[in-house]
């Protein structure tokens, strides 16, 4: 059985059903999630743990609201661990997992948006 790396149900429901407006905020995370990750991944290689941890923040709310629930973890951890700058090898490990996965939901995401 095939993982569920993101759903739109739930933003069909908050959205009266309309698909259009839908695929808008799927282009906007294509456009967004992809800086953002860049943006982590800048901060933690200049050492700048607090401001990973800000922009994990950020992120998390849109994987929440495309119910990536594998990837909210993810997130959780670096905002935490990157606020207090600790626990930096797991942190690491963490944020290259949140990388490779949300590539993978919006690989996926583009098949049914574009």
């Amino acid at each position: 059985m095939k993982t569920l790396l993101y759903s739109s149900k739930n933003l069909l429901i908050m959205m009266d059903d309309d698909k259009k407006e839908v695929k808008e905020l799927a282009y906007m995370l294509f456009d967004l999630g992809p800086k953002m990750i860049a943006e982590i991944e800048d901060a933690i290689s200049n050492n700048e743990l607090v401001e990973a941890g800000d922009i994990a923040h950020k992120l998390k709310s849109t994987l929440r609201l495309w119910q990536m629930n594998s990837l909210v973890p993810l997130a959780v951890f670096i905002e935490t661990h990157g606020r207090l700058q600790d626990e930096t090898t797991e942190l690491e490990k963490q944020f290259h997992q949140l990388k490779e996965g949300l590539e993978m939901a919006i690989a996926e995401m583009k098949k049914e948006f574009e």
